[in-house]
């Protein structure tokens, strides 16, 4: 779970932004922002702030980790976690379904064979979708080679 607090007096710069609708009967828009990576003294860590416009709880989140990196990461995974908890359906703007924009990381906590093995179920699953529109993207190609040239290869 991420970190929090409600001190608003030093804020990092929020570096983007994402404009969600609120697809419940409040409607509305939900803004979420995320900032810089920043050393939190005096642990030595890094945290990255988060936070949501549009939501009762309007304090800054962290996503922590050892480098800025993994804590930009983290926020990433927070903000995801959070949207999740509250119930509400979104929709990412301009998109054409429900879906808020921050996809599930795969966790390296279960080790890198975990990790391998998942991203390997992952791209099989997109061949699987992928191979049949690139078959008739290629068959496509094919009907509109002339003849002759098709006979030369």
């Amino acid at each position: 779970m991420p970190a929090r607090t409600r001190a608003k007096a030093k804020r990092s710069p929020w570096i983007a932004e994402r404009r969600l609708e609120r697809r419940d009967a409040v409607g509305g828009f939900i803004i979420v922002r995320i900032g810089i990576p920043e050393i939190d003294l005096p642990h030595e860590n890094w945290r990255c702030p988060f936070m949501f416009e549009g939501l009762e709880d309007d304090s800054i989140h962290y996503g922590k980790s050892i480098d800025s990196m993994a804590a930009l990461q983290n926020a990433l995974t927070g903000i995801r976690e959070l949207l999740q908890q509250t119930g509400i359906t979104l929709r990412w703007e301009g998109s054409e379904e429900d879906f808020a924009g921050f996809p599930m990381d795969i966790p390296s906590g279960f080790g890198l064979a975990f990790q391998h093995r998942i991203e390997k179920v992952i791209e099989t699953e997109i061949e699987e979708i992928v191979r049949p529109i690139r078959e008739r993207l290629e068959q496509h190609a094919r009907q509109k080679t002339p003849r002759k040239a098709r006979k030369k290869s």
